[in-house]
């Protein structure tokens, strides 16, 4: 009778546990929108305090990777290559006067490249058109080699 109930306690454990590793591998592997709160987006727009105007170029989000002089690409996530996933990242870059980048915003793609996509995309530099601070999207796309 107690062996039993050992084994069946040594059981019920084993269950949960690998019940607990399909949950964190699903949510690590399933794609999903960004928990922040993006109705509100502090890079566009006038910032009172430091009173420059951001330019946007033709409307198009990704004008302003033709000014970039230095782009660092993100290193593919271990978790990723393991799963096979693979995807496109669009990060938002606010560029000082400087060409230097102070702000950066994930706005979508997989939750897995965000860490990296983020990473990366502060450490490019640009050369801005007329001295002026200047906003924009950079698109990184992570796909496996075959």
């Amino acid at each position: 009778m107690k062996m039993s109930l050992i084994q069946t306690n040594r059981s019920r454990k084993k269950v949960w546990r690998t019940g607990l590793l399909i949950t964190i591998v699903l949510a690590a592997i399933s794609p999903s929108r960004s928990s922040v709160n993006t109705d509100f987006d502090p890079i566009r727009g006038r910032d009172p305090l430091r009173g420059w105007r951001l330019i946007q170029f033709d409307g198009n989000e990704n004008d302003i990777e033709r000014f970039a002089t230095a782009e660092v690409q993100p290193a593919y996530p271990e978790t990723a290559q393991k799963y096979r996933i693979e995807g496109t990242v669009k990060v938002r870059v606010q560029v000082n006067r400087d060409g230097k980048v102070i702000k950066v915003a994930f706005l979508q793609g997989h939750t897995v490249f965000r860490s990296v996509s983020l990473e990366a995309a502060k450490q490019w530099q640009f050369k801005t058109p007329d001295n002026n601070d200047m906003e924009g999207t950079i698109t990184f796309t992570f796909k496996l080699k075959s």
